[in-house]
């Protein structure tokens, strides 16, 4: 029978982060982020209103053009997708280098994510953000089996 704490998350690292590896073998970098949380998914759809609205500015009522947040174009959904992250989940990144060879600050690695040519880290973002609280439930879970179960007599 399935358990309930095989579906859920462990709530501290979602809400104030853990530092997931991410990167193919050989370039590897560390990437300190929150789960999507409520305040992601808040500004998320924040983002997606202000951008359908600036889109159908000008627009007839009547125009087949006119877009809502479930429907923008998908380069402006990611674009929304990247700003919320950058805001609302990324708190840090390591052993990740500029070309120029320095060390890419926080900072840089939130305006990287939101840059179009730049979705391969984005993917890797959101994929950090997704596994926040998985591992560190799934540790706690194993350690539980190796506990020493109480004698029935």
């Amino acid at each position: 029978m399935a358990r309930l704490s095989r579906f859920t998350r462990d709530g501290n690292a979602l809400n104030n982060g853990q530092a997931i590896l991410v990167g193919p073998e050989g370039e590897q970098f560390t990437i300190t982020t929150r789960g999507f949380t409520a305040d992601y998914a808040d500004r998320l759809a924040a983002l997606q209103r202000a951008a359908a609205i600036k889109i159908n500015t000008g627009l007839t009522p009547a125009s087949p053009d006119r877009v809502t947040p479930d429907t923008l174009p998908p380069s402006v959904a990611d674009k929304c997708q990247a700003q919320a992250l950058a805001e609302k989940c990324i708190l840090g990144v390591a052993d990740l280098k500029n070309d120029d060879g320095l060390e890419m600050t926080v900072e840089q690695f939130k305006e990287a994510v939101q840059q179009r040519e730049n979705t391969g880290l984005l993917i890797m973002a959101l994929q950090a953000a997704g596994s926040v609280g998985l591992a560190r439930k799934a540790l706690v879970e194993d350690a539980e089996k190796n506990l020493p179960q109480p004698s029935v007599g």
